[in-house]
C-alpha cells in the first residue's frame, strides 16, 4: 500500500500511476524468484523435442521400388510398412503436441514478465522522487524503482525477440522440430540475460 498526498483529480491520477508501477514491479519480481524452475521446465522440453526427433528421424516410410516376379509382394509390404510408419510418426506428433502444451503455458508466465518490464521501461522516473510527496510502502525506496525503471530501459530491445506469437508458432509440426528447439532455447537465454540484469534489492 502506497499512500500520495493530495485528493483532486491529478492526485488520483498519479496514485493509480504508483500503483501500477509497483503492480509491475512485483510481477518481475515473482518471475524472477521462479525462473530457475522456469528454466529447467523449458530445458527438458527442449530435450523431449530433440528426442521426438531423433526417434521419427530413424522411421523411414519407403522402400525401394522393387522388380521381378516379387514386385506384388514388396508392394505388400511396403504398404504394410508405411502404414506402420505413418502410425508411428503420428503418435510422435502427438507427443510433441503434449509436450509443446506444457511449452505454451511456460511462454505465457514469460510473457506476463516481457509484458511488465516493457511498461517499467517507459515508466516516468519524475513521479518517483522525494519531492512527489508519495509515500511508497515499507522496504521499497525511491532509489529501488528508479534503478527498475533504468534497467527496464536498458534491456527493453532484447523484449523484441518475445513478440512472436507463440500460438500460432509453436505448432506440433514433426517437420518443424529443430525451429521449435533453436527458438525455445533462444527465449531461455534471452530471458536469463534479462533476469541477470534485472537483480536490484
Amino acid at each position: 500500500m502506497f499512500f500520495f498526498s493530495g485528493a483532486d483529480g491529478t492526485g488520483k491520477q498519479k496514485g493509480k500511476y504508483v500503483t501500477d508501477t509497483l503492480t509491475y514491479i512485483t510481477a518481475v519480481k515473482d518471475f524472477r524468484e521462479m525462473f530457475s524452475e522456469w528454466k529447467d521446465c523449458r530445458e527438458i522440453e527442449v530435450v523431449k523435442m530433440i528426442s521426438i526427433k531423433e526417434m521419427a528421424d530413424k522411421i523411414d516410410p519407403t522402400f525401394t521400388k522393387s522388380e521381378g516376379k516379387w514386385a506384388a509382394f514388396c508392394k505388400f509390404m511396403k504398404s504394410n510398412f508405411q502404414m506402420k510408419a505413418e502410425s508411428k510418426l503420428a503418435e510422435l506428433e502427438n507427443n510433441l503436441g503434449e509436450v509443446l502444451e506444457e511449452t505454451l503455458e511456460g511462454l505465457e508466465k514469460l510473457k506476463t514478465f516481457s509484458d511488465a518490464v516493457e511498461k517499467l521501461a517507459v515508466t516516468s522516473l519524475q513521479v518517483f522522487t522525494q519531492n512527489q510527496m508519495i509515500f511508497l510502502p515499507e522496504g521499497i525506496s525511491f532509489d529501488d524503482v528508479q534503478a527498475v525503471i533504468r534497467t527496464a530501459r536498458l534491456i527493453c530491445p532484447l523484449l523484441l525477440g518475445f513478440k512472436r506469437d507463440a500460438k500460432a508458432f509453436f505448432l506440433p509440426s514433426l517437420h518443424n522440430v529443430e525451429v521449435l528447439v533453436y527458438q525455445l532455447e533462444k527465449y531461455i537465454n534471452s530471458t536469463e540475460k534479462i533476469v541477470e540484469d534485472l537483480a536490484y534489492r
